[in-house]
């Protein structure tokens, strides 16, 4: 993957490294020694930095590096970039800010750091950034927590609310399989990004937070050849003019009418969200194969979720797929006679892993279905286990296994917890609203057709 020395690299110094648990760069560096023993504190004054050996300069350094992370003050920032160029850095993560975004003189000034880091063919993320993270061999090279592994590439122009986002992403175990602040992307940008991640294997997928992009022409080149082969969905800040304002004045980026911006998507094949979760369910749904249409079969043990969920699929231009007389037949066949046998079917409350395993295998293989949301209100009486129903799915996603996409939502808050997990672990995203799994539903569908065009 291009852009490699960022997410694998072979050793990393943190220029910063420090003893004080107040300071940003102790979080940097404690988060770094779970990447192994080739994490290396340059600290001016201490000899240990959390109990390892630390230099007084990245030169002193005995070994290569290809990595360094610099969290020094302001002052020291521009000597640290020709101290990792003489060294032979091939990239840096500058976190310190106080550049592009404060004004006119940290705009010189952050063009004068990337002058000296194109100089010594080095490459820089940030300034004013959180740092990044590859989830996938646990290289933590920010003050965040470590997110969840997963599947989604996440590359946040805000580090505050990037960091935010991870952290409801722990809470909700949905999973990263890269993290990425830009902050004032001096240097390395959102194009570079994605043409990076395009072939990287670890992502199914491709999340931007936006609030403006320097190079217009470029973004939209990169993003239109990107989303040929991987999902980019993109939420775009500053709608309104005072959050172009506000976007304008927190990263120093051009924020632009969002007229401009949402044609700029819809050309490049750019799905765009307009939430956060609506990112996150978006771009979630793609560990399961593209539909080959827009006809969704919607079975569940409840009524009322089986409504809403057709409301919302509908709502995004998906339709209820028209059962065959064969397969309604079939489902009358062991189903109460009070269940519903039509698009959405309706099981009712008493339904059994096993009802869940036969009614999902006969859509799966009903030849007007073309995907599948799978919802169950979890139960918790008549002996019922929490995870029956979502193995039961699952066994019949494996048996039919004709690549037609299977969605679930399980909505019963904690209970729910365990078949989630389940359902998550083999790759079917597990939603908890109905508005949620129709975004996603949507997302497929609307990827499928840009890969059509």
């Amino acid at each position: 993957m291009a852009l490699d020395y960022f997410f694998t690299p072979r050793s990393i110094a943190v220029l910063g490294a420090s003893n004080d648990s107040m300071k940003l760069g102790y979080e940097v560096f404690k988060n770094l020694k779970e990447y192994g023993d080739k994490v290396y504190p340059v600290n001016i004054k201490d000899e240990e930095v959390q109990g390892v050996k630390a230099y007084k300069n990245v030169k002193d350094i005995p070994d290569e590096v290809d990595l360094a992370v610099i969290i020094v003050p302001k002052r020291f920032v521009k000597q640290s970039v020709i101290d990792c160029g003489e060294k032979g850095v091939k990239g840096i993560i500058v976190i310190t800010a106080g550049f592009g975004e404060i004004g006119a003189e940290g705009k010189k000034e952050e063009k004068e750091l990337v002058e000296i880091a194109h100089k010594y063919g080095m490459r820089i993320i940030g300034p004013n950034c959180v740092g990044i993270m590859n989830t996938h061999n646990r290289m933590n090279a920010s003050f965040v927590m470590n997110a969840v592994k997963g599947s989604v590439a996440f590359i946040s122009q805000s580090g505050a609310l990037g960091a935010g986002i991870v952290y409801k992403t722990i809470k909700e175990n949905i999973g990263f399989s890269k993290f990425i602040s830009v902050g004032n992307m001096a240097d390395v940008d959102f194009a570079d990004l994605m043409e990076a991640l395009a072939d990287d294997e670890e992502s199914k997928a491709i999340a931007l937070y936006i609030e403006g992009v320097k190079d217009g022409k470029r973004f939209m080149e990169v993003a239109k050849r990107v989303s040929k082969k991987k999902p980019i969905i993109a939420l775009k800040a500053g709608k309104s003019e005072s959050g172009a304002r506000a976007a304008s004045s927190h990263t120093g980026s051009l924020a632009g009418s969002y007229a401009i911006y949402d044609a700029a998507f819809n050309q490049s094949g750019i799905l765009v969200a307009n939430s956060i979760d609506e990112m996150l369910s978006m771009a979630r749904a793609f560990t399961q194969p593209l539909p080959k249409g827009k006809n969704v079969a919607i079975m569940t043990n409840a009524g009322g979720p089986g409504v809403l969920t057709a409301d919302a699929i509908d709502k995004h231009g998906l339709k209820l797929a028209n059962l065959e007389e064969e397969t309604m037949r079939k489902l009358r066949e062991f189903l109460p006679p009070m269940a519903a046998v039509k698009n959405p079917v309706d099981m009712i409350a008493s339904a059994r892993g096993e009802d869940y395993y036969k009614t999902a295998k006969l859509l799966l293989e009903d030849p007007n279905v073309d995907m599948l949301i799978a919802i169950c209100v979890v139960p918790t009486f008549a002996g019922m286990t929490p995870t029956e129903h979502a193995e039961g799915v699952i066994r019949a996603m494996k048996e039919v296994n004709n690549g037609k996409p299977v969605l679930g939502l399980f909505m019963a808050g904690y209970v729910s917890e365990k078949a989630k997990e389940v359902l998550e672990k083999e790759g079917i995203p597990a939603y908890e609203r109905p508005e949620d799994v129709g975004i996603a539903a949507y997302a497929l569908a609307k990827f499928s057709e840009i890969n059509e065009e």
